[in-house]
């Protein structure tokens, strides 16, 4: 009897704290989230993330592949960082799963030079094989292994990571950096045996933990986040000898607005977001100079569940069909609900006029 009345104690005690996590899921940063008066709702969201557990924190960071010929074919590439790589259609559904690695950050880039001819590029930063990942992409959105057998040099094991290209001289990079504030930055070219071959050209050094990491090749622009310090800037000319310099209105706290953790970079047009996980928000910038702080906002219930401790984050203002004209802003979701009960993660999208519209009153 005194076994069994241990176990049923034991039980009780999960239970109790399964449901303080679920409270924690929509309450934990309620009191920082309500400063944020911003706010849109969901209009599609993916699966759940396969291959994981409803506790599991798996999804990570979503990349918009835009399919060129049938925009509204476009597919949305996520990664699970308990094992692997998944491809979703525009309405959501799992097309493909590959479980090639613990995937932590992903980026795609059009028109690398390989076998005479170009291709779309997709990459991501493998933590099991202290690497990075990469494939080419098809029009149905399925991935074919490129193979490279670089390793990287960081002591810690790779965590962020983004493509980037050098538009004065055509060159591809891949850059990575670690929880210990490490950057690297690879130099890419195709081999002779239908391999990509990676150099290390650049190495870095941030204060403290780093993710998110952001090129934006048509300005030359780096962006590194550090999670707890703010947006650093440096250049994508791996040559440059500048010190990288902090974009002051994106630190936690002095910006009021901000709330550590800065997770995701993405850009869309002329603005530059990240995502402020410590207040389940996303912070607009200007992109160029003075990257002045524009507004936040937050993604809350809809017909879908809103939006808390968002990790990675994209968007495009590629027109993707009747449904996303303007383009589309996704992000993964730390806390998945259905009809309140607990799913495992997933990624949400949102069309990008329900953003522009809170962006246009400011």
């Amino acid at each position: 009897m005194r076994d069994l009345s241990n176990k049923r104690f034991l039980l009780a005690i999960i239970g109790l704290m399964f449901f303080i996590c679920c409270k924690r899921a929509s309450e934990g940063s309620a009191e920082a989230a309500k400063m944020i008066k911003n706010t849109v709702v969901a209009d599609v969201e993916t699966v759940p993330m396969s291959n994981c557990g409803v506790n599991d924190d798996a999804a990570d960071d979503p990349a918009i592949w835009i399919n060129s010929k049938q925009p509204e074919e476009s597919k949305i590439i996520g990664t699970n960082k308990k094992g692997g790589l998944a491809v979703y259609n525009l309405k959501g559904d799992e097309l493909f799963y590959y479980p090639d690695g613990m995937m932590n950050n992903v980026d795609i880039r059009y028109g690398f030079p390989m076998n005479s001819d170009t291709i779309d590029l997709v990459a991501c930063s493998n933590r099991t094989e202290h690497s990075i990942s990469f494939y080419s992409i098809n029009g149905q959105g399925a991935l074919k292994v490129i193979p490279c057998t670089m390793r990287s040099k960081m002591k810690e094991e790779v965590y962020g990571f983004c493509l980037a290209v050098d538009l004065k001289t055509n060159s591809f990079y891949a850059i990575l950096n670690s929880k210990a504030g490490e950057v690297e930055q690879w130099l890419l070219v195709a081999g002779e045996k239908g391999n990509i071959e990676a150099e290390l050209v650049r190495s870095l050094k941030i204060n403290s933990k780093t993710e998110g990491v952001l090129a934006h090749d048509t300005s030359g622009q780096l962006f590194i986040g550090e999670e707890e310090g703010g947006i650093w800037l440096t250049e994508i000319n791996h040559r440059s000898v500048a010190e990288p310099t902090l974009l002051k209105e994106s630190v936690p706290g002095k910006n009021k607005m901000i709330r550590a953790d800065i997770e995701g970079l993405t850009f869309y047009k002329n603005y530059l977001i990240a995502s402020s996980q410590g207040n389940y928000s996303y912070a607009v910038f200007q992109l160029m100079s003075p990257h002045k702080y524009i507004t936040s906002f937050r993604i809350v219930d809809g017909v879908f569940d809103g939006v808390e401790e968002t990790d990675g984050i994209d968007a495009t203002s590629a027109n993707l069909g009747k449904d996303f004209p303007n383009g589309i802003f996704v992000v993964q979701d730390g806390f998945n609900f259905d009809n309140k009960k607990q799913k495992r993660q997933n990624f949400k999208l949102v069309n990008w006029d329900r953003i522009q519209k809170l962006i246009d009153q400011q």
